[in-house]
């Protein structure tokens, strides 16, 4: 089962700064090394700057809650072959989340693959409302799902393709 951790700071002068400390910590937190790193900001319209996120941030409505979150799939059911896009499975669990609240939810995340061995994303929510347990329940099971469906998909696509393989290698034996 995939694990998604949220917890929430209000819109204000203090939660707004908190909120762009979070954003510089998901874009730049070292790796495993230590060393510094810069990791790519998205969004479901693709790519965006920190600065992008920053006004996004600004320009939030009065009473705006901003959700820090946290998509991690099971790395041995789920993600065994850290192989999952995991940018799809946060875009889709997103556009759930707004379905579910009926609402447009702003956001914005980055995958950190690079400093443990359990792949996750980080990302920060602007929502209407405060979650509460049947909200942060959904999108448990809506991210866990995400990540089960695509790995029987890049299941299926590997047998499919050993499948192949096997028969060429039989055909050209046979042409032997």
């Amino acid at each position: 089962m995939a694990v998604v951790k949220a917890n929430y700071i209000r819109r204000g002068v203090v939660g707004n700064k908190r909120i762009k400390d979070h954003i510089r910590y998901i874009e730049h937190r070292p790796g495993k090394d230590k060393a510094k790193l810069s990791r790519t900001l998205f969004d479901s319209d693709g790519a965006r700057s920190r600065q992008e996120a920053y006004m996004m941030i600004d320009e939030a409505e009065k009473g705006t809650y901003f959700y820090r979150f946290v998509i991690n799939p099971d790395p041995a059911l789920e993600d065994n072959a850290r192989d999952l896009t995991l940018r799809e499975i946060t875009e889709r669990t997103m556009q759930q989340l707004a379905d579910k609240l009926q609402k447009d939810a702003s956001w914005i995340a980055a995958i950190h693959d690079d400093h443990t061995p359990l792949r996750h994303v980080h990302g920060v929510a602007l929502l209407p409302r405060l979650l509460n347990i049947q909200d942060l329940t959904f999108l448990t099971q809506k991210a866990t799902e995400l990540c089960i469906g695509q790995r029987h998909e890049r299941d299926r696509a590997r047998e499919q393709q050993e499948h192949k393989r096997q028969r060429e290698e039989e055909e050209w034996e046979r042409e032997r």
